[in-house]
């Protein structure tokens, strides 16, 4: 019996399994078995994984029909022999002495989950270490309830005790988005023992637009559902697990928390990022949140307003022509003449603060990219007395122009958003703090 099996789904992912397979071989604990399960690939990842099957005794290949991440890794945990388990997708990597630090912790603690650390990497370097696995990875006891746990979902930070697990019936649900949440929590709330260790780093591929962004940096109503979903099984089993709990902890507040995060994520990674949905999918994301609100004490609800000030959540939007009518921000773009209006443009739609309009001269309408140009948010003016027009039709509270373009950081129009300054000196100042706050962000992604 190894002591840990690997479980590694696997879907059209050439361009990175060779990467990920070599890091299971750099592991200081040679004990282990990789079981990689391809979901119906149709590039060339299962050449790539022969390869490998072929040279190495630890990875052993299993293909099935495409049926999504869920059941390739529910696949992969009934082929597992290993005394613990941990999954981790065809695009991540561990620390190279990771899989001991879980191994040795485990043993020495007798942990059915064990939990490390978490790191955001991609082609332009590693991002912070996430603050709540952090906070998980330096407790040696982690009670079932622990709210910390609510916000750190991810699967692949964390090493299973194979044969309880097998035994509790907890499965991956069938879906595409949060489906780790669900079957991560739905398991602690069985009871499990859970502790910590800081030696075990997991690294987290956060794919750029250039690599093709993964299922969980893209927004549809479908998502968003399938979302929706997995956070409702963790709701239900959270119910569940504190009515039958005898610990003496506030419950009301606990599932409380379950909702506010639920609420939180739903709109971070799917309202937020409107302009790349459709209307359907903003529709959908306007009624699951009041849904959620109706379960909120008075109290949760004015804490999530206030953390969210920018998307009115009192009464959100329900359509992007809702938010077109009624925009934070106007921003005006100049009569450009070089390279870079790609870029602005989608720097400018890539804002995580999405309530805005954008005005255009009719000029520069040819170099604005065409996804954009059916949005309802866009106006487009003639070139003849642009300004003058365009600062009298702007329907945002704040108006900002761009003579030239720049490259925005996503979150330029939300931190500007929050700076607290008295709303008349945040309307007539908002244009002047617009280029120092985002060169002060974009600074920090280069660093």
């Amino acid at each position: 019996m190894p002591a840990i099996s690997v479980i590694i789904p696997a879907y059209n992912s050439e361009k990175f399994i060779g990467e990920t397979l070599d890091n299971m071989l750099s592991q200081t604990l040679k004990d282990i078995e990789v079981i990689i399960v391809n979901d119906g690939s149709t590039d060339k990842t299962q050449k790539i994984i022969d390869e490998y099957v072929s040279k190495y005794d630890i990875f052993k290949s299993y293909i099935q029909k495409n049926a999504g991440v869920s059941a390739a890794r529910n696949n992969g945990l009934e082929k597992a022999t290993g005394e613990y388990v941990v999954f981790l997708d065809a695009d991540d990597i561990f620390s190279e002495n990771s899989l001991e630090a879980f191994y040795n912790t485990a043993k020495k603690t007798d942990a059915d989950i064990v939990i490390g650390r978490l790191c955001v990497f991609s082609i332009k370097g590693l991002g912070k270490f996430n603050k709540f696995a952090d906070k998980l990875a330096g407790m040696e006891h982690i009670d079932n309830f622990d709210i910390t746990l609510l916000w750190n979902f991810l699967v692949s930070n964390k090493c299973y005790k194979r044969d309880r697990l097998v035994k509790s019936g907890v499965r991956f649900p069938p879906y595409r988005y949060s489906e780790e949440g669900a079957f991560f929590m739905s398991y602690v709330y069985t009871g499990a023992k859970i502790c910590g260790t800081s030696e075990s780093e997991f690294y987290y591929r956060r794919h750029t637009v250039e690599e093709g962004l993964s299922v969980s940096q893209t927004v549809s109503c479908a998502l968003a559902k399938s979302f929706s979903e997995s956070l409702k099984i963790i709701l239900e089993e959270a119910k569940k697990a504190v009515a039958k709990s005898g610990k003496s902890f506030d419950k009301d507040e606990y599932i409380q928390e379950v909702i506010y995060k639920d609420a939180y994520i739903l709109l971070s990674q799917f309202y937020r990022l409107m302009w790349h949905g459709d209307d359907e999918c903003v529709k959908y994301c306007a009624e699951e949140f009041n849904r959620l609100r109706s379960l909120m004490t008075k109290e949760r609800f004015e804490l999530l307003c206030e953390k969210e000030a920018d998307l009115h959540l009192e009464s959100i939007a329900k359509s992007k022509d809702e938010v077109a009518q009624n925009p934070n921000i106007s921003v005006i773009a100049g009569k450009f003449k070089n390279k870079n209006i790609t870029a602005f443009f989608h720097g400018i739609y890539d804002q995580i603060s999405p309530m805005f309009e954008v005005i255009v001269p009719k000029s520069i309408v040819k170099s604005i990219p065409k996804e954009y140009l059916s949005c309802c948010n866009l106006v487009v003016l003639d070139d003849k007395g642009y300004y003058k027009k365009a600062l009298k039709l702007a329907k945002g509270k704040h108006k900002v122009i761009f003579r030239k373009p720049v490259k925005l950081d996503i979150r330029t129009f939300r931190i500007i958003y929050k700076v607290p300054l008295p709303k008349k000196l945040k309307e007539m100042f908002y244009g002047f703090m617009i280029k120092p706050i985002n060169f002060m962000l974009v600074k920090r992604i280069v660093k």
